[in-house]
């Protein structure tokens, strides 16, 4: 079964726990990848960065920064293929990280699509085919008009497949409701679990998708383009990489 793995940020950590983390990170990922558990993972950009987009009356409208405006948001995410939330549980709480930060583990509502090579070419940050963004559907209680759900799901199918067929789309999926959320906790060795979402908002992830785009403007129209985009908001933000990393370093400093 497919999970995805959240993890809770607040901003900035202390250089010792990024230390810790960068020296125990590779004896992690040795023990997760022969077992074939930890498919995919990779840190987001600033949250700062991100852009959200609704579709209303045919209208796009967009917004700068993250959909919700919270002490944590989500820094990054793994994709899990464990049998049980048991084990999902238990990859996350030994990932290094799990010490400083939260995990919110989530399943999938069926089997998300994942195209190679692409989604192995994001996952060793290979962008040079474009930048990656991860589109972020934010489901609220009340839709901005009545949907029928399974009809929109399908029509999110076939976005998905019209977007694998231009050879911008890497992976994601419809997620469980917020019911199904897992918060992970590790301190002082213990593993502390919760149900909900870490954020503590009504508001929840109802999918994600990853797909290949140039830049800003384009992971607009894709956000604008979601099925999804005219019922909730949809969160557009890059992931960090080396080709945000080169481009950090020819912004000016204030």
């Amino acid at each position: 079964m497919k999970y995805a793995g959240f993890v809770g940020s607040g901003g900035h950590m202390p250089a010792e726990a990024v230390a810790e983390m960068n020296r125990d990170f590779p004896a992690y990922l040795e023990e997760m990848g022969p077992r074939g558990v930890r498919l995919y993972g990779r840190e987001l950009d600033d949250h700062d960065r991100a852009v959200t987009v609704r579709v209303r009356g045919g209208e796009t409208l967009v917004t700068d920064g993250p959909f919700a405006e919270t002490k944590e948001f989500v820094g990054g995410f793994d994709l899990l293929d464990c049998a049980d939330l048991d084990e999902a549980v238990e990859v996350e709480g030994k990932s290094p990280v799990a010490r400083f930060l939260p995990f919110e583990i989530r399943p999938f509502r069926g089997e998300p699509r994942v195209v190679e090579p692409r989604a192995a070419a994001f996952a060793s940050e290979d962008d040079s085919a474009g930048l990656p963004y991860l589109l972020t559907v934010w489901v609220s209680e009340t839709p901005a008009v009545p949907l029928d759900e399974q009809a929109v799901l399908r029509e999110a199918e076939a976005w998905r497949q019209e977007l694998d067929d231009r050879g911008a789309y890497i992976f994601g999926g419809a997620l469980g409701g917020l019911e199904t959320a897992t918060t992970l906790r590790v301190r002082d060795g213990k593993t502390l679990l919760s149900d909900g979402s870490f954020l503590g908002i009504e508001e929840y992830i109802g999918g994600i998708d990853v797909v290949s785009c140039g830049d800003r403007r384009r992971a607009v129209d894709l956000a604008a383009s979601h099925p999804f985009a005219r019922y909730y908001a949809v969160e557009a933000r890059p992931f960090y990489g080396m080709a945000i990393h080169a481009q950090r370093q020819l912004e000016p400093r204030a």
